[in-house]
């Protein structure tokens, strides 16, 4: 295939919106570092709310081996208020490539990279995508772009 048009298929390609088929309790950052359920019900395996993606220690372990760019693993902790139980069952992503929606054509995907939309949500470059389908995290969902959700979101 000639460069340009290896090129205008890149160009085309778009990062792919993770979110967590399993529905997640709301969280609360708290000042001091610790993330407090804000209702009653399950943790979810991935949550991602504003300022935050936390994810599950057995998917952080996986996404370590990626040896993601710009992106840092940090222990968190969720506090149930009521109970006062703190669980560790999660580590935090700081997800240091971001954009705006206006930027989505212009993002770096080479390899396998995350990305944050505004601070809200989590993507993927295609590739990392793909090899995450291929996991045996099967809660993960993809959808290519901003397709539906973002339009009513943003």
């Amino acid at each position: 295939m000639p460069d340009s048009a290896n090129v205008k298929l890149q160009s085309m390609a778009l990062p792919f919106h993770i979110s967590c088929s399993e529905s997640a309790v709301g969280l609360y950052e708290l000042a001091d570092g610790r993330f407090q359920l804000i209702e009653d019900g399950p943790i979810a395996p991935l949550m991602v709310g504003p300022g935050y993606v936390l994810v599950e220690n057995r998917l952080a372990d996986h996404l370590r081996g990626f040896q993601l760019e710009r992106v840092k693993f940090v222990p968190a902790i969720i506090w149930h208020r009521r109970t006062g139980q703190e669980f560790r069952t999660h580590e935090r992503l700081v997800v240091g490539q971001q954009f705006r929606p206006d930027q989505i054509n212009d993002v770096n995907l080479d390899g396998c990279r995350l990305l944050g939309l505004s601070g809200e949500y989590l993507f993927a470059s295609p590739e990392l995508a793909r090899q995450l389908r291929e996991s045996p995290f099967s809660y993960l969902r993809f959808s290519e772009g901003l397709k539906g959700w973002a339009a009513n979101a943003i």
